[in-house]
């Protein structure tokens, strides 16, 4: 799908008007007097996934081998999104899908890792995911379930979660990869938060994508992959990714994140395109590296009010993510030796 402004499915769309302010909410805490913001970011991703990491000595096809660990995390977008959120003092509240004997392991690595959830019980099994990683190489493979069915009953349960605590949100921070039949789900999600006057931060794939930049969302957050996949161009230079960006905004979109793996992020909105680097660093897992950029952008953003820096300070902390087994893991003290080394850079186009 092209986003140019001559495409006939975004064609002549308005801009949607979404605020570029984000909503705080003020609570006085009973120590001391003492006030301080609170800021709920809810995030929203339907197919959770229980996730195993094996880190192996050094990994050979053909052959058995023992893992040096295991480990067991909450994981899907949304709930690595809240992970990284919480890490970096944050308030999240994780909605989502859950059911089976994996959703009750799901639950329990949630609890384990302190991330408040409200999720939606259903019928179905929530999704496994296995990720391998060699101790030199670094990743090596992620193998996902598909994600599982719902059913129409399902989804509006999980919609009247997401309208019960929209009047308390700040911002909601949505995710998938390739979910399945979510893609409706999500389109209905972002109509209830705009109706809410809630800032929504999307980072989305396929139809949901679509969705999204037809709606109209505060953030798009997307892969140069997903990007290229989307117009069916190569996108090899800045230019044309910042024409295809401005298509974007074109449709109702305050601001476009284009990720580009190592090379950092280009950031297209409202004040010009700036092209994002942090500092190098060794790459050993990107797996959840979009979803902790995005939560870290978030948590910033409620902090600073500026996109710009929300969005290095995203990418700061995306640099972290590579750097563990976990896969969307940032804490603060990591992420503030590489901010001060994350640039933006203003793009002039010619």
């Amino acid at each position: 799908m092209h986003y140019s402004t001559t495409s006939g499915k975004f064609k002549d769309r308005a801009h949607s008007g979404v605020r570029p302010v984000v909503r705080a909410r003020l609570a006085f805490l009973a120590n001391g007097g003492t006030l301080l913001l609170t800021a709920m970011i809810l995030t929203f991703s339907p197919n959770p996934t229980l996730e195993r990491v094996a880190l192996v000595e050094q990994f050979r096809t053909g052959q058995t081998q023992k893992p040096m660990r295991v480990a067991t995390w909450a994981g899907g977008g949304g709930l690595r999104e809240a992970n990284v959120i919480r890490l970096l003092g944050g308030d999240p509240l994780a909605l989502g899908f859950v059911g089976g004997r994996l959703g009750d392991l799901l639950i329990e690595a949630l609890e384990r890792q302190q991330v408040p959830h409200a999720l939606t019980p259903v019928v179905a099994s929530t999704r496994g995911s296995f990720i391998t990683i060699d101790k030199e190489r670094g990743f090596i493979s992620e193998l996902p379930d598909p994600p599982p069915e719902f059913t129409e009953a399902e989804a509006a349960k999980l919609l009247s979660s997401l309208d019960e605590r929209l009047p308390d949100a700040d911002l909601l921070v949505m995710s998938d990869a390739e979910e399945g039949n979510a893609a409706s789900l999500f389109g209905e999600a972002i109509g209830r938060a705009k109706a809410a006057g809630v800032p929504i931060i999307a980072d989305l794939s396929g139809d949901a994508l679509d969705l999204a930049v037809r709606l109209g969302v505060y953030v798009i957050q997307v892969s140069i992959k997903t990007l290229q996949k989307q117009t069916e161009r190569s996108l090899a230079h800045d230019s044309a990714i910042v024409q295809e960006a401005q298509a974007v905004r074109a449709q109702g979109v305050d601001n476009v994140l284009v990720t580009l793996g190592d090379e950092g992020a280009l950031l297209i909105g409202p004040d010009g395109a700036f092209r994002l680097q942090p500092p190098v660093v060794s790459h050993f897992n990107p797996v959840g590296s979009g979803e902790t950029l995005s939560a870290a952008f978030a948590v910033r953003l409620l902090q600073t009010r500026d996109v710009v820096d929300a969005a290095r300070f995203g990418c700061a902390a995306a640099s972290v993510n590579v750097t563990h087994d976990e896969p969307g893991y940032a804490t603060p003290g990591e992420v503030g030796v590489l901010y001060p080394r994350t640039t933006a850079t203003p793009i002039v186009i010619r």
